[in-house]
């Protein structure tokens, strides 16, 4: 198992396999730091990428069902979400392309990316509707969450196979990985976005989303969301594997970190604000 972990250490610090960020998403990132930003910047970034700019107007759409009218142009999108909004969305779609999967990968990739989308989704709605707190970093955080699952199935697609089947077989999830892989998933995405230049909080929630959320010194209360959100995915459907199984909830943590409904209550409530339907096409 050791050499693996070495191997997959040594891929993704060197950058070995893994595609660089596109010119997109390093644009978009650079944005991130700047206090000013002229808003047709953002705009042009997007339109001239058209794969990115209609997975973009596609996401949007969906996370923003309650607008009057469909957006159909990226100024649209702007006027409608805001900067924040447009920003986090154009970021986690430019990441995700680089990971994009075809043939026999292609059905365990859209199991990874409606899991990550549904987790950021469940934490914007957490968010606006029961704590009052701007979502934008919260929905990017959870949108890439499991981002060290899609670096294993796109490097090493045979061992996140046998991963697949210990999980099957009825292996708790971390602990399959320690034993399939030699690390856990929390652990490569860490890697990447330290070597990508990510925000903090992100790398925060990728490390933690499986741990206790005080680990996280700056953003426990975003670690706890997504942590929660993540769980609540894998309830409603979204998981990362075809059957069910353990995850980490620390939920005496979560709930003293946020003031929420209890989940009896919470999940039934989430539920009936998203079509589930919606998600599964993309």
């Amino acid at each position: 198992m050791e050499s693996y972990s070495n191997n997959l250490r040594i891929d993704i610090q060197m950058l070995k396999k893994l595609p660089t960020l596109s010119y997109t998403a390093e644009r978009i990132l650079r944005l991130t730091s700047k206090e000013l930003t002229h808003l047709d910047e953002i705009i042009a970034i997007i339109e001239k990428d058209t794969p990115i700019m209609s997975k973009v107007l596609s996401m949007s759409n969906i996370l923003y069902f309650g607008s009057c009218t469909p957006i159909t142009n990226i100024k649209d999108a702007l006027l409608k979400i805001g900067f924040n909004s447009l920003k986090n969305i154009a970021l986690g779609i430019s990441i995700f392309s680089l990971f994009k999967a075809s043939g026999e990968k292609e059905r365990s990739y859209k199991r990874l990316f409606n899991h990550s989308f549904a987790t950021g989704v469940i934490s914007q709605i957490i968010c606006e509707d029961y704590l009052n707190v701007s979502s934008d970093e919260k929905f990017t955080a959870g949108l890439l969450h499991d981002i060290g699952f899609f670096a294993l199935h796109y490097l090493y697609f045979e061992l996140f196979q046998r991963l697949e089947r210990a999980v099957l077989k009825g292996a708790p999830l971390l602990e399959a990985e320690r034993e399939v892989v030699g690390i856990e998933h929390s652990e490569i995405g860490r890697w990447l976005s330290e070597w990508w230049g990510l925000p903090e909080v992100i790398g925060e929630v990728i490390l933690y989303h499986h741990d206790l959320p005080e680990k996280s010194s700056n953003y426990a209360e975003t670690v706890a969301l997504i942590q929660l959100s993540n769980y609540i995915a894998e309830k409603f459907g979204y998981r990362i594997f075809e059957c069910e199984y353990e995850t980490s909830l620390y939920k005496d943590s979560i709930y003293k970190l946020l003031s929420l409904p209890d989940l009896e209550e919470l999940m039934p409530q989430i539920k009936e604000k998203f079509s589930i339907e919606e998600f599964k096409v993309l």
